[in-house]
């Protein structure tokens, strides 16, 4: 099952804290992301939990309110070591709300599941009838390009290497850094449409610039999630503090955050 990628937001992940907030809460945010978006954006609602049960109750509830999508992580903690397990457990998530596409949100990094994509793909395409695609938070490019040839969507979920992403063939993106610097992404879509490479790669290094001062003040806050909230707050959205085990800055370290963040011309990129 296919979905038409245009412009999306992605409800409920790791930068929505999605994982820290209470299965009512996650329903809450869900509804009214649908209510204000107003079918303007397509809108993939994260679905992942430890207890597959409450996946699927999320998984319905989507479907119900009029999400487009679904995605989730495997669980966080009995993790799938095979793909025969991933399969088996996304093919649970996904026929709970058989209507949606189902979005399997690969992020090794957080999950500790390094399966090979393409493989599951192929298996994905064939188990699960409502598959739609990967969200494809991985610096494996080679597994990438392969998700990309087995003929399903891919969103491409490492801002720092976008450009590298697009050039292997990703549809599109699901990323932090957009929603601070939408500018900089579309521009590099764009170049890589015109063959402009050299001009992609130093609209991507604007966005590394970023990652380098958004991932140290992320590692003092105890998650990059913190970090990003913070930068949100210097462009006028307030996003209140993040949950623990992340923090606040303290002032002094806004202060500093927000000077750094000047020096690398952040503010003459919004």
């Amino acid at each position: 099952m296919n979905i038409t990628i245009s412009k999306c937001t992605a409800v409920n992940g790791t930068t929505g804290e999605g994982k820290s907030l209470t299965k009512e809460e996650r329903k809450e945010v869900v509804e009214h992301w649908i209510k204000v978006s107003k079918k303007r954006l397509i809108v993939i609602v994260h679905v992942g939990c430890i207890n597959v049960k409450e996946s699927q109750e999320l998984a319905r509830h989507a479907q119900d309110v009029g999400a487009d999508a679904v995605a989730s992580l495997p669980s966080l903690f009995f993790k799938p070591s095979n793909i025969d397990a991933l399969v088996h457990h996304c093919a649970e998530i996904a026929k709970s709300a058989p209507t949606l596409p189902f979005i399997y949100y690969h992020l090794p990094i957080m999950t500790g599941v390094e399966l090979n994509m393409e493989d599951f793909s192929y298996r994905a395409q064939k188990e699960i009838p409502n598959f739609g695609g990967i969200k494809f938070s991985s610096k494996d490019l080679p597994d990438m390009i392969g998700v990309v040839f087995s003929g399903v969507n891919v969103l491409f979920g490492c801002d720092e290497q976008f450009v590298g992403g697009l050039a292997m063939g990703a549809h599109g993106g699901v990323g932090s850094l957009y929603n601070f610097m939408p500018k900089i992404y579309h521009k590099m879509i764009a170049l890589i449409k015109q063959g402009s490479l050299p001009e992609a790669r130093e609209e991507q290094m604007k966005g590394q610039r970023l990652c380098r001062v958004m991932y140290k003040y992320g590692n003092l806050q105890g998650g990059n999630v913190a970090a990003l909230k913070q930068i949100m707050s210097y462009t006028g959205v307030e996003m209140g503090p993040p949950r623990s085990p992340m923090r606040e800055c303290t002032k002094e370290e806004k202060e500093k955050f927000k000077n750094e963040l000047k020096a690398i011309g952040f503010f003459e990129w919004l």
